[in-house]
């Protein structure tokens, strides 16, 4: 008899290993289901847009091409901007700076220097002398 109930505990433990195991199995259909549900529309999406998607990946080596030669002109670039002496080159512009403003004040000086009153009275004094001049030469025809 006890062998009965060791056989029937046994038989029940079975019994529920087996309900287990098609829950699960169940499960694992509807996923797959679901899967191949997931793919077949993201294939219908993609679908449409794999003429485009083509053109892109042709043009991808091209793309990289451009890139390395960016790539290079920049290395290139970095080096000379490296190897260029800023303060030397800020140095010499502040030195023309400095000459220009020498330069500068040295015709300030000399514009001050000029009489301007003695100039005007030259000119006036020009002036009365070239009217009748002109007056002269009007009788003549000219």
């Amino acid at each position: 008899m006890e062998e009965n109930k060791e056989l029937l505990e046994l038989l029940n433990k079975i019994e529920a290993s087996n309900r287990k195991q098609l829950m699960y199995t169940r499960i694992q259909c509807i996923a797959a289901v679901l899967a191949v549900a997931c793919f077949a529309g993201i294939f219908f999406l993609i679908k449409d847009f794999l003429p485009q998607i083509s053109a892109i990946i042709t043009e991808i080596p091209g793309v990289v091409e451009q890139m390395e030669i960016v790539l290079s002109n920049l290395e290139i670039v970095t080096s000379e901007l490296t190897a260029v002496d800023f303060e030397g080159m800020v140095a010499g512009v502040n030195t023309l700076v400095q000459t220009g403003q020498l330069g500068l004040e040295q015709t300030v000086e000399n514009l001050n220097a000029i009489d301007f009153d003695t100039l005007n009275q030259a000119i006036q004094d020009l002036g009365d002398v070239v009217e009748p001049l002109a007056k002269f030469s009007k009788l003549f025809g000219k």
